[in-house]
């Protein structure tokens, strides 16, 4: 599935032939990556104007036209939401940490993240991890964010001889993350 201005496509990855379509009222650029449960995809993005929708997805053929169940203002423009128990989770690109239900676009929770600097202060997705939401900014270092239906941040970590600029998404391996900044790849791990 690809998100296009306004449209997601559904290309059946044999032949490159559109399956079925969605109409959106996401304009300009679509950088989130598309997510998903329980037969539905959730689209965020947009330049001008951001927002999400929830699509219906599955079966169809022949450029069918899907269903979109609901769309909304709200959402980012570069970073990519996670689903975790009913809800999506996302940092915005302007700081704010938003936890939405996933089945009705009711916003449960928007609050303004305390990260210096640019306004697009976000461009790395979250990473879920333990019911824990990990949102990497620019240049205020990491939020550990609780992944439940109310606004909790557990910590907030920085590295201080790194002045650079992380835009990278967190990845999780065994135990360690691994973040990148503008000047170097870090592993961090629990000491034991």
């Amino acid at each position: 599935m690809v998100a296009v201005p306004f449209e997601v496509w559904a290309l059946n990855p044999d032949r490159g032939k559109c399956n079925w379509y969605a109409r959106t009222d996401l304009d300009g650029n679509i950088c989130p990556s598309i997510v998903g449960a329980d037969k539905i995809i959730y689209v965020f993005g947009g330049f001008r104007r951001t927002g999400s929708a929830a699509i219906l997805a599955g079966g169809g053929g022949d450029a069918e036209q899907r269903e979109v169940l609901w769309a909304t203002d709200d959402g980012s423009y570069v970073p990519s939401p996670v689903i975790h128990s009913g809800r999506l989770y996302w940092v915005s690109d302007l700081g704010y940490a938003c936890c939405m239900d996933a089945k009705t676009d009711k916003l449960v929770y928007r609050k303004r993240l305390s990260a210096r600097g640019e306004s697009k202060s976000f461009y790395a997705s979250v990473v879920l991890v333990d019911h824990r939401l990990y949102a990497v900014s620019r240049t205020s270092g990491i939020f550990v964010l609780s992944a439940e239906p109310y606004f909790k941040q557990l910590a907030h970590n920085q590295i201080q001889s790194d002045d650079s600029d992380f835009h990278g998404s967190p990845s999780i391996s065994n135990g360690q993350i691994f973040l990148r900044s503008n000047r170097y790849l870090y592993c961090i791990q629990k000491m034991d």
